[in-house]
């Protein structure tokens, strides 16, 4: 066997054992942390989410007991004991227990309704009396035998349709205790807390599969998708099998130690092996590539470039020390083309090396600008709360009613930076700033409606109904009590907006101005000379014609000391509305 031959097999075993051996090291390293990494993150999430959910429930619990240091209530739950037959609630009782369970509901987005019953099955709540019914025999309700036995002790309820509500359309996952004077320890009641199990799915996005289910005590709370698959995650880090598909799943559950609550996650095998085996599929392709190119290249230096590589090696060992020097070397031919090419990408990875610092330095000075820029508007909502708070204890509860629905104002101008919301969330809020204008100004202030609820999801422009209904109360007032008409009505192909007032009303001249100022094309941007009356109805009129086109319309019908009406028309396409 020649030496060229020789040099050639070595030099190709070289390549393959070490090129196989790392292979399948790196294969084995990168799967084994990826199934590590998988479990990991998920029971991270799940404990995350478990956390969420105890915080949740602490809350809730704490605030069934707040009922307990409140004498007045308690009192109150007294008169309904289980003896006493009544009808009608006395409406004293309705409003102290309604303002008493508001505050505790402020800014709690996660809870549907918070109800107190009395033993003879009276409903007090922060609800109207058009969303619960009056009263429920409580012996049939099996939260009520549970909390009944539990004696004081906060349960939680698994998803069920609430009877009370009169619109019993969704199902309610609850906390219920049983409330007990605690003077003579009699039982006077049971408070409830009822949350919606959509916003308790929102919070499971955060887990990796959509199989998941919530249990407590061995009982089912929530579950999603597949249930049988789920019963038999019981053991964390096990794997488990589909007996329909014949495929494995990773089961990974938490329970926790404060609320007993448990989360299951049922993950795919499949999900977990998608980027190994992408990452095997990669790894063979380069090792596929990398055996070829070394076959060539050990052939032909075995041939052509024994003695000069050898030389080429020793320079390249020389420069260990010092990785950015050029190499010297003289010798002609294809090896001096490696070295130049060599010292060209050395040259080449200095100049990248430098750029990418260069890029990385002003990326996180980018960062920190950013950074800087942001502004978390929660200390708005803390602060309001707050206030809140103080005016709840002093008793003053319309104060406390004011902030909440300024509160609400201000979320829906944060919230929402489309140009086009629902009429239904644009209504809600003209109804919150009606609200405060109504704690203002009492019984001097009358509210009418007529609101089509068929169209209620259609898109309308954002701030579009309220500027009316200001324009109404600022320059509709008088001597008489004010009263202001909504309505919102479908017409054929249009919908019909319009807010009707008793006030003064407007004089022909001054209506006049403000029509011509609505429909001159030229002005573009608001003028010292347009400042007063008339800028909202001109704002209003302008993006409707931007919008809609000539087909929207803005219409003031008014009369001096007779009151005003404002109309306006929007126009929708024929498939919008379904009968």
């Amino acid at each position: 066997m020649t030496l060229r031959n020789k040099i050639f097999i070595i030099y190709t075993i070289l390549i393959i054992v070490p090129l196989l051996a790392i292979s399948f090291a790196v294969h084995y390293i990168f799967s084994t942390s990826k199934i590590h990494d998988t479990t990991v993150n998920t029971e991270n999430s799940i404990k995350q989410f478990n956390n969420s959910l105890d915080l949740i429930v602490e809350d809730a619990a704490r605030s069934t007991l707040s009922l307990l240091y409140n004498r007045e209530l308690i009192d109150i739950l007294k008169e309904y004991d289980e003896n006493t037959f009544i009808t009608y609630k006395n409406h004293q009782h309705t409003t102290a227990f309604s303002l008493f369970l508001s505050g505790i509901l402020y800014d709690k987005k996660q809870i549907h309704g918070i109800h107190v019953f009395a033993n003879n099955g009276q409903i007090f709540s922060h609800m109207n009396n058009y969303s619960l019914t009056n009263r429920i025999y409580l012996p049939n309700e099996e939260w009520y035998v549970t909390a009944k036995e539990k004696r004081g002790s906060w349960i939680i309820h698994p998803e069920e349709l609430p009877v009370y509500y009169s619109r019993n359309d969704q199902k309610m996952i609850s906390i219920v205790r049983l409330l007990r004077d605690p003077e003579d320890k009699k039982e006077i009641g049971v408070i409830k807390v009822d949350f919606s199990p959509e916003y308790i799915t929102q919070l499971t996005d955060q887990l990796i599969s959509d199989d998941w289910k919530i249990a407590s005590d061995g009982m089912q709370l929530i579950k999603k998708k597949n249930s049988l698959l789920l019963e038999k995650c019981t053991t964390n880090q096990s794997w488990i099998t589909d007996e329909e598909t014949n495929e494995d799943y990773l089961c990974i559950t938490n329970t926790s130690s404060k609320t007993n609550i448990q989360v299951s996650n049922v993950i795919p095998k499949q999900y977990i092996y998608k980027e190994i085996i992408e990452f095997d599929r990669l790894l063979f392709i380069l090792i596929f590539i990398f055996l070829i190119v070394s076959l060539m290249l050990s052939f032909y230096t075995s041939n052509h470039l024994l003695k000069p590589l050898e030389m080429l090696k020793n320079q390249i060992k020389g420069m260990q020390n010092n990785p950015y020097n050029e190499i010297q070397f003289k010798y002609e031919g294809e090896v001096a083309i490696l070295s130049g090419a060599y010292n060209n990408l050395l040259a080449e990875i200095k100049d990248l090396v430098e750029e990418i610092y260069e890029l990385n330095t002003r990326n996180a000075e980018s960062e920190y600008k950013a950074l800087q820029s942001r502004m978390d508007p929660h200390f708005i909502f803390n602060t309001l709360e707050s206030i809140n708070m103080t005016a709840v204890k002093r008793r003053q509860f319309d104060i406390s009613d004011m902030i909440t629905e300024l509160g609400k104002l201000i979320r829906y101008r944060l919230k929402n930076d489309e140009q086009l919301v629902s009429l239904q969330d644009e209504l809600a809020f003209c109804f919150t700033y009606l609200s405060i204008m109504k704690q203002r100004m009492m019984e001097n202030l009358m509210i009418h409606q007529e609101i089509d609820e068929r169209i209620l999801q259609k898109k309308v422009p954002k701030y579009m109904i309220q500027p009316l209904i200001e324009n109404a109360l600022i320059h509709g007032k008088d001597d008489h009590t004010l009263k202001i008409m909504i309505k919102v009505k479908r017409k054929k192909d249009f919908i019909r907006i319009s807010v009707e007032d008793n006030g003064v009303g407007i004089s022909p001249e001054k209506l006049q101005c403000i029509d011509k100022r609505m429909n001159d094309k030229a002005k573009v941007a608001y003028s010292s000379s347009n400042k007063g009356a008339g800028i909202a109805l001109e704002n209003i009129y302008k993006r409707l014609k931007l919008i809609y086109g000539e087909k929207a319309s803005l219409i003031i019908d008014s009369n001096l000391h007779e009151g005003t009406k404002m109309t306006i028309i929007i126009p929708t396409n024929k498939g919008d509305f379904i009968d």
